[in-house]
């Protein structure tokens, strides 16, 4: 009974220091020396990031989405970063800005679309700017609505089936301002912003530059594109210019021939008018310049769209008079 009780003691004992030992190891205590170490514990580390607003990375994303034809999901913000810009100048990302101080709070954001990062510029009361030197024609496809238009209107002017036009290039833009999207040579820097499309089509041997409204509701034609000569004249149009003629002139039909027709767009009335200084103003006139035989001289008539308007180079008139 009494060496049951021993036994029993020891293997007590035999517990205790195993748990003992247990619990130094759990502890991180090296028993070989007694000496306490501390076992290294892993910190969680609190990244401090720049939050946008929701309801602006949600307009951010929709405004990527629409002008690049890539949906929602497929877009990344990759880069928010508070800014103050120091005017609206500089909000608006041009190049040129005095040093007016009239500081607008915001972000820059930057999204990633595809292999390209645009760059956005965003103010607290949400509105948005988005770089106008981004290249949108890798990532964006012009319209079929748009398309058919600008290939209809090329086809009109040069006299030619649609079929035989090409749109050989359209790239996104944002024109400054409306001078500016009407291929205006001197224009004020107003930013008055355009969105629509650069068109280039391929008409024969040349190529036509278009820009044209995100609805399509504007189409024009760069000015400096030289007209397709040997268009067809519309049948009333060249009744009315050869009665013109006929009673200017007061000799027989048969001595009055029209000799060359070319469609052109006339940057304004002035223009349209044979005005030798004439503004820059864009106010264009879609028609006809008419070259006629009368008697061995060469009129010019300037004929619009409609055959409503007619106007005779003045230099032949004075010659008329004499």
């Amino acid at each position: 009974m009494l060496s049951q009780m021993k036994n029993n003691g020891k293997l007590s004992k035999s517990i205790v220091c195993v748990l003992a030992l247990s619990s130094l190891l759990a502890c991180g205590v090296d028993i070989s020396n007694n000496t306490s170490v501390a076992i290294p514990r892993t910190e969680p580390t609190q990244i401090t990031q720049n939050t946008l607003p929701r309801n602006i990375s949600a307009a951010v994303l929709r405004d990527a989405s629409v002008r690049s034809g890539v949906k929602i999901p497929d877009l990344q913000i990759s880069q928010v970063t508070p800014t103050t810009f120091s005017n609206r100048c500089m909000f608006e990302f041009k190049e040129v800005c005095t040093k007016e101080f009239k500081p607008i709070q915001g972000w820059v954001v930057v999204v990633k679309v595809k292999q390209q990062s645009w760059n956005y510029h965003v103010s607290q009361s949400s509105q948005i700017v988005i770089d106008p030197n981004i290249n949108f024609s890798n990532v964006s496809q012009l319209p079929r609505t748009i398309s058919n238009k600008v290939l209809s209107d090329a086809a009109n002017r040069a006299g030619v089936p649609s079929r035989s036009i090409k749109i050989i290039r359209s790239t996104q833009k944002i024109f400054g301002n409306s001078c500016q999207f009407n291929f205006g040579e001197i224009c004020t820097q107003q930013y008055d912003p355009v969105e629509g499309w650069e068109v280039v089509v391929k008409v024969k041997e040349e190529s036509w530059t278009y820009h044209v409204n995100k609805s399509g509701s504007q189409i024009v034609l760069d000015p400096k594109i030289l007209a397709t000569e040997g268009s067809k004249l519309p049948e009333k149009i060249a009744e009315k210019v050869l009665n013109d003629a006929y009673e200017r002139s007061r000799l027989e039909t048969r001595a009055i021939k029209i000799t060359r027709t070319i469609q052109k767009t006339f940057s304004n009335s002035c223009v349209f008018n044979f005005g030798e200084v004439c503004t820059q103003q864009y106010d264009p006139i879609d028609g006809w310049e008419v070259v006629i035989s009368v008697n061995n001289q060469f009129w010019t008539y300037h004929v619009d769209r409609t055959g409503s308007r007619l106007a005779l180079d003045p230099k032949v008139t004075a010659t008329l008079k004499k």
